[in-house]
């Protein structure tokens, strides 16, 4: 997985694009989240806009790192959602039920909405 900062926003939001798969191999072994290694040790305090348009693939660990960032995020004050999920992906997300835990959305407005942001 290729995740990379896309942009700081006024708003406080902060967009996140992923790319490719998101597999077990992608997370470090001392346990820390991704996320961090881009926002640093404050990571769970923001608003996180998940792109993942550019993602094609991915397993349980991927899953698990959702789930759990979600928690993180809800005890830190900050909340993730993620949009524009390839239908492949989705369909796994959607028999999964991830959604029920996971804000995922159709789209950048959708996912702004769900984290308590308006239109851009």
């Amino acid at each position: 997985m290729k995740l990379s900062l896309a942009g700081i926003e006024r708003d406080g939001f902060v967009k996140l694009t992923g790319e490719g798969t998101i597999t077990a191999g992608d997370f470090p072994a001392d346990g820390r989240n991704p996320i961090e290694a881009i926002l640093g040790p404050a990571w769970s305090s923001f608003k996180v806009l998940l792109d993942m348009s550019s993602v094609s693939y991915i397993d349980s660990s991927a899953i698990g790192w959702l789930i759990g960032s979600v928690k993180t995020f809800r005890e830190k004050g900050g909340a993730l959602a993620v949009y524009h999920v390839q239908p492949t992906v989705k369909q796994v997300l959607d028999l999964l039920k991830v959604g029920r835990v996971v804000p995922l959305c159709d789209n950048e407005l959708g996912a702004r909405e769900v984290l308590g942001g308006g239109a851009k």
